[in-house]
């Protein structure tokens, strides 16, 4: 990772400002305030934003509401350009807007997401996503105020700090776990061998109700076998009913039939004597004394009334004949005369449009008045002629009344006779029926008779067959009393079926239980030995290995820095042990520019064993050095180069008010500060 440039927006001492970092080593120098520190924790919050517990009024510039950083910087052959925004609130310094650009490529994210976009390019674990940035702080950048807080933690902390950045805290975590997960394990067996306790006495339920089972299978089988009996009996009663049903049934036939014949008895003796009686009426009615009827008589009256019927029919035709003439005689009479009328009004003849002269008019009435007297003249005769007409058709009417009349008569004679007649065939007839009727009256008396005697006969099925229906019904009862008992002891079986089956159920489930019990106890103890002790030597190991390569690298930058006879190592919690001579010196008694030298030993030789550890982090090549020579001597600050000259980074960012230092360096920023603002004087190219 080599970082390229930064941009400050209202940020601490900094209104405006945008610093370039070349590679190499590189120095911000300036006096004791002037903000070099502050180009530091811009640079950590633009990676990692806001640290836990670390307000945003202590990058804020005082006064201002909004600030912004913007940073630069390269990983392998990515260009990434990283912003984040501070936020005044009433109360609060909030961050507030966040963006990355990739490549050219830029995407607004949250605050989180940033950060885990960013430890992913530099290739820092996972589980550092939601810590402190502890890693970075090792191994890339320490505030100044925490190069030698790690030493004077009690022994406790500092291992718990360095187990976190070894990424070593996740075997005590792992430990922590076990006893968690081993507790749980123990709950879980005393819950499990609750859970089994009972199996015995299940099993032994178990088979109770196997042996109740085969109790009821018996019960079962014995009372089929009765059933069957009882089925037998119900069905030897239904037959001898069905043999009396058939007598009763013969009974109530005979009965309808005895009824049959006793109606048809008592027609045929009321149709014999209707019979006696209409034969009697016939008989009075044949005695009684005619006319006698001629035949000849009847024909020769019809044929008088059908010449009769002629001779008016020619009257008739000539009444029409004479009438029609009279009319024909009226008509012509009263043209003649509106003719005579008109003669004597016409002055011009409408024919021939000439004046008619009175004479020719007196001559046409001449001629007029001779055809109206010889008209009725001709009329007086017609009307008398047709008087006679009517007088002739009035005794023909009169003579033709007589004759139907007479014909009437003589029918009436004629259909008499023919009743008579019929009256003796219906009388002969009669006695044939009554002849007949006394033989099957006769007939359907003797049946009568032999049906009643047989109805006799059977009169005691009835009664028999009431006892049948009373013991069928008892048997049906005993069969529904046995099929009930069936029934119950099926029901029974089947709800002690269901029992059997609960408590298989729970014997298979409580001796899963068992083999899973079996399998948590070998699991518990296994983890809380076994593997227990394998992570505990495992981290000793570790830590032991560990303390090793930090000792002596440890050891190795402090000879750099010191010149007095001086050795350092690391006892088991990583505490400095420092002797001179045969004698062990406590930190607390060292001079400041000793103290500030076995902090920047530890400090150095923590970078080399963490990116070591995590060796494929893209953070090894960059190194931030806050005010590492604090309270050095003229001599150790020369040790500085021999220091720089070691460490070999791609990109070594220094802070240090120390001008001989700027003779080590490669490139040197100054920073100058007036009026409360931070600017930067011409960068200076070593």
């Amino acid at each position: 990772m080599i970082i390229k440039k930064i941009t400050l927006e209202n940020i601490r001492s900094y209104t405006s400002q945008e610093i370039e970092f070349p590679k190499n080593s590189i120095l911000l120098s300036g006096d004791i305030g002037s903000g070099k520190t502050s180009i530091l924790l811009a640079i950590e919050f633009a990676l990692f934003g806001l640290q836990p517990g670390q307000r945003g009024s202590s990058l804020l510039r005082s006064g201002e509401n909004r600030g912004k950083v913007t940073l630069n910087f390269e990983v392998e052959d990515k260009e990434i350009i990283v912003e984040r925004t501070l936020k005044r609130k009433t109360k609060t310094i909030t961050q507030d807007s966040s963006a990355i650009t990739i490549n050219g490529k830029k995407e607004e994210t949250s605050i989180t997401e940033l950060k885990s976009k960013i430890l992913k390019l530099i290739n820092y674990p996972p589980e550092f996503i939601k810590r402190t940035n502890l890693l970075f702080r090792y191994t890339v950048y320490s505030p100044q105020e925490e190069m030698k807080q790690i030493i004077i933690e009690d022994a406790e902390s500092r291992l718990n700090i360095l187990r976190h950045i070894f990424g070593v805290d996740k075997y005590k975590k792992i430990k922590e776990n076990i006893q968690l997960i081993g507790i749980r394990l123990r709950e879980e067996i005393r819950f499990l061998q609750s859970q089994t306790r009972d199996l015995e006495e299940l099993k032994s339920d178990l088979n109770k109700n196997q042996e109740r089972e085969k109790l009821m299978d018996s019960n079962i089988i014995k009372k089929n076998k009765e059933l069957l009996e009882k089925i037998s009996q119900r069905k030897l009663i239904e037959s001898e009913m069905q043999e009396i049903k058939a007598r009763l049934d013969e009974k109530i036939n005979l009965e309808k039939e005895a009824e049959k014949t006793s109606i048809m008895l008592s027609n045929k003796t009321l149709t014999l004597s209707e019979l006696n009686k209409e034969r009697s009426e016939f008989s009075t009615k044949l005695a009684i004394k005619k006319d006698k009827f001629e035949e000849k008589e009847l024909i020769s009256t019809i044929n008088k009334i059908s010449s009769t019927k002629e001779r008016l029919k020619k009257l008739n035709t000539a009444y029409i004949d004479v009438q029609s003439r009279i009319n024909s005689l009226n008509l012509k009479k009263q043209e003649d005369l509106e003719k005579k009328n008109r003669i004597f009004k016409i002055d011009l003849c409408p024919t021939c449009l000439q004046n008619v002269s009175e004479t020719h008019k007196h001559n046409i009435l001449n001629e007029t008045e001779t055809f109206l007297i010889k008209s009725e003249k001709e009329k007086n005769i017609l009307e008398k002629k047709l008087s006679e007409i009517n007088s002739i058709t009035s005794r023909e009417e009169t003579n033709l009344s007589n004759l139907e009349n007479k014909k009437s008569e003589l029918e009436i004679l004629k259909i008499k006779e023919s009743e008579s007649l019929n009256l003796k065939n219906e009388i002969e007839s009669i006695d044939k029926s009554i002849t007949s009727l006394k033989k099957d009256i006769k007939f359907l008396e003797s049946h009568l008779d032999l049906l009643k005697n047989s109805i006799f006969k059977l009169s005691n099925s009835e009664s028999i067959h009431k006892t049948k229906e009373s013991e069928l019904r008892e048997a049906f009862n005993q069969e529904k009393i046995v099929e009930i008992n069936i029934a119950e002891f099926r029901k029974e079986k089947e709800m002690l079926n269901v029992q059997i089956s609960l408590i298989q159920d729970k014997i298979t489930k409580k001796e899963k239980t068992l083999k899973e019990l079996g399998s948590l106890i070998k699991i518990e103890k296994w983890l809380s030995n076994d593997f227990s002790n394998l992570i505990t030597f495992t981290e000793k190991n570790i830590m032991f290995k560990l303390r090793m390569e930090f000792s002596e690298l440890f050891n190795k930058w402090f000879e750099i820095l010191t010149s007095d006879n001086f050795s350092v190592n690391l006892d088991e919690n990583f505490t400095p042990v420092i002797r001179q001579g045969e004698h062990e010196l406590d930190y607390s008694f060292l001079s400041g520019g000793e103290r500030t030298a076995v902090a920047l030993a530890y400090r150095l030789a923590l970078n080399q064993i963490i990116s070591s550890v995590f060796s494929k982090i893209k953070t090894k090549g960059l190194v931030i050095l806050d005010e590492p020579t604090d309270g050095f001597s003229e001599q150790q600050l020369d040790k500085v180069r021999e220091v720089l000259q070691e460490l070999n980074m791609a990109q070594l960012i220094l802070v240090s008010h120390e001008q001989k230092i700027e003779s080590f360096v490669d490139h040197i920023i100054k920073i100058k500060k007036g009026k409360g603002i931070s600017q930067l004087t011409k960068p200076k190219y070593l």
